[in-house]
């Protein structure tokens, strides 16, 4: 994220997905899976006008 920020990039949003208690309860192999975010979104704009003061 720290690059996308470097790079003019505004962060929107940051989401954690992570499976459900109920789907680890299904499958126990996944316990793991509670110690970290199985996916992290980002979503990021970069500006117009940034796009003209970096390509100037």
């Amino acid at each position: 994220m720290n690059a996308l920020v470097r790079s003019g990039f505004s962060i929107e949003l940051v989401d954690a997905f992570a499976l459900s208690i109920e789907q680890i309860r299904e499958s126990q192999a996944l316990t793991e899976e509670l110690e970290r975010p199985m996916m992290l979104l980002v979503s990021s704009r970069r500006s117009d006008a940034d796009l003209a003061i970096r390509s100037a």
